[in-house]
């Protein structure tokens, strides 16, 4: 049995939130205080059998804002769907009255907690005064209709929660609450074998119990006494060794070597916790597997605490790998990162309140789906947890990006914002998975537009990075490509790259609109497409990496004539070849790069290039206009404008941004 669809509504953060499908298992991630707690609360509100009924009951805190509180007359409710029980007649047979479809069988339990039936009046009460807790009534029902009380269904699908930061080391000592116990209640040992151990421990408890020095305190024990109280007391206390036989299992405790000399106590808190996690997963395994057995679902808070990170990685890959009835609810983003997409539930702080995303099945190819979560594995899974996601081509724009915002006093890390390198530029599937039939999440694209010639027979293939743009479109947007953008870029692509330098004609209006969607292409690359901005730190490390003053010269040459622009393609190869022939990479290029675009005031040295006095205001459009760097600088400004309010150049009057170390970014 598992979950397929729930709906939490007028409860703590959740006004109205559906999770369909709800995938099995599950790995529920999201900010801090977003809800993942409380989506577990609300399932043991329908499923947990241990829950007490006194917690079933809602106090006025736990009502959602912005519907009416439990004083004016509110409604909680949680509906699970369960199915996978076809084949099990138990089951059918206890949840008969909560079916809702029959191929494949689903049934719908509902928590629902209400003011007691016997009000009325137009609050859903017929009091004068507020409503109290006294005045609510809960159930459990099954099905569509409220009088249908199915209390005992939770038996059948039982929940049960290991909360975060739990004591193992403890639970696993005590024999009334490791999970220990109850896996030797599934697997006891021979009846046979039991009864000779008890045999033989009660033959050495009265061996003890006859040794000479025993006996000597007990006679002790009687004579203080006598003396003490006298005769009249009527006390003759004797020695022995006690133990009940049903104590035989409960007294097993569980070592962490062979040899069985070093308790759990002996080992991390972690460990602790693997070991507690391993014992109670195969009790539940065991007892789905009985004849008579439960079909419990786990839920784990956080269990990433006091885990190593490769221990993380290897040990959840491991049990999401495998087909059980599991949820987690984390903040690791090594958990996110071996969790297969289906299993991804990511829970969205909004206006209305927390809101649920999933992943469709249908929205990936076999293909995808695996380059994807090998994706999330190696590289960025961060992406899952962050407030606004850029994807790039490669680790030149990761370095310099973060720079350049840190160098006009925007810190990406602080508000969320992560810059996340593909590797290539195939951006189709990471749109699709933060697209709005995806997980709907905030994102930008940046990609260069590597215009080249092509001979006459492949000039489609021209602007290749407006081509991506156009791709994007749909998945962006949610509406198909339209035909002005497509129409426009065919007339543009046959158009030869002019003789002198610098873009086709009518290249900068799709540039434009290719913008407004969160899609920013350069014109060539990135190294070449900077160089206007930063020639003089480009030059700077050139000669840091480089021996020979006539290679470095031949550098600034090569980066003088393209950063005056316009550039001719093979003025521009000569920067980039080379920077490739340079003892580091592209990549450790900008890296060292980057150090020394954190030091450089961004906002004066924009207003230089454009010639604008400091009172007068750079505008969006006069950012996009600038040649080469145009489209960085400006997701760059559409960014700060989202997040932190302001523009990337401010006008004089505001303060000037603090860079480097001195904005506490570290070296």
């Amino acid at each position: 049995m598992q979950l397929r669809r729930v709906r939490i509504r007028n409860f703590r953060n959740f006004g109205d939130v559906v999770v369909d499908p709800f995938p099995t298992p599950a790995v529920v991630v999201g900010e801090n205080g977003v809800g993942k707690s409380n989506l577990l609360h609300a399932l043991r509100l329908v499923l947990d059998p241990d829950l007490p009924d006194r917690r079933r009951l809602i106090q006025a805190d736990d009502v959602h804002d912005g519907v009416p509180s439990l004083a004016e007359g509110t409604e909680v409710s949680v509906e699970v769907e369960l199915t996978g029980f076809d084949d099990d007649l138990s089951a059918r047979s206890e949840l008969d009255g909560a079916i809702v479809s029959f191929d494949p069988l689903v049934a719908r339990l509902t928590y629902l907690y209400r003011p007691k039936r016997s009000l009325a009046g137009p609050s859903g009460n017929g009091k004068e005064e507020p409503l109290t807790p006294d005045d609510y009534e809960w159930t459990i029902y099954g099905g569509t209709d409220p009088r249908n009380t199915m209390l005992g269904a939770k038996r059948y699908a039982a929940l049960s929660v290991l909360p975060a930061l739990r004591d193992a080391e403890s639970d696993l000592a005590r024999a009334d609450r490791s999970p220990l116990t109850s896996l030797l209640k599934e697997l006891p040992p021979s009846q046979d074998n039991i009864d000779k151990t008890l045999q033989v421990m009660r033959d050495a408890r009265q061996a003890l119990g006859k040794d000479t020095n025993v006996q000597q305190v007990a006679a002790l024990i009687r004579s203080r006494l006598n003396t003490m109280a006298g005769p009249r007391l009527r006390l003759d206390p004797s020695l022995a060794f006690a133990g009940r036989d049903e104590d035989l299992l409960r007294s097993i405790r569980l070592f962490i070597d062979a040899e069985a000399t070093r308790g759990v106590d002996r080992t991390s808190t972690g460990t602790a916790n693997v070991l507690y996690l391993a014992l109670l997963l195969e009790r539940l395994r065991l007892r789905r597997a009985a004849e008579e057995g439960e079909d419990t679902l786990l839920a784990v808070e956080e269990p990433e605490a006091h885990l190593h990170p490769t221990l993380q990685r290897h040990l959840f890959a491991h049990l999401l790998g495998e087909p059980n009835r599991l949820v987690l609810t984390t903040h690791s983003p090594h958990i996110a990162a071996v969790t297969p997409l289906p299993s991804l539930v990511l829970l969205l702080e909004t206006p209305a309140g927390t809101k649920a995303r999933v992943v469709p099945p249908s929205l990936f190819t076999r293909v995808e789906q695996a380059d994807l979560e090998r994706y999330l594995n190696v590289n960025r899974a961060e992406i899952l947890f962050a407030q606004h996601v850029v994807f790039v081509e490669g680790t030149a724009e990761a370095y310099l990006l973060p720079a350049l915002a840190r160098a006009a006093g925007f810190n990406l890390d602080a508000h969320g914002i992560v810059v996340a390198s593909i590797d290539g530029t195939n951006f189709a599937p990471y749109a699709k998975l933060l697209g709005p039939n995806g997980l709907n999440r905030p994102f930008s694209v940046l990609t260069d537009g590597d215009a080249t010639d092509t001979d006459e027979t492949e000039k489609y293939r021209r602007e290749p990075g407006l081509a991506r743009a156009l791709e994007l479109h749909g998945l962006i947007s949610g509406t198909p490509e339209t035909t002005t953008f497509a129409l426009q870029l065919v007339e543009v692509q046959g158009i030869d790259l002019p003789a002198g330098g610098g873009p086709r004609a009518g290249r900068q209006q799709l540039v434009e609109k290719a913008a407004t969607l969160g899609v920013f292409v350069g014109p060539d690359t990135l190294e070449t497409d900077i160089a206007p901005l930063l020639e003089q730190e480009m030059t700077a490390v050139f000669n840091e990496i480089v021996t020979g003053a006539q290679r470095c010269s031949n550098f600034a040459q090569a980066l003088r004539a393209v950063a005056d622009g316009p550039s001719t393609d093979e003025q521009r190869q000569r920067v980039i070849s080379q920077i490739e022939r340079a003892p580091v990479s592209k990549g450790r290029f900008a890296q060292r790069l980057s150090a020394h675009v954190e030091q450089l005031d961004l906002p004066l040295r924009i207003r230089q290039l454009l010639r604008r006095a400091p009172h007068l205001p750079v505008t969006q459009n006069d950012l996009l206009g600038m040649p080469g760097c145009g489209p960085v600088l400006t997701l760059l400004d559409q960014l700060r404008r989202s997040y932190q309010g302001k523009p990337l150049v401010p006008d004089q009057d505001e303060p000037k941004p603090v860079t480097g170390t001195e904005a506490g970014v570290p070296r």
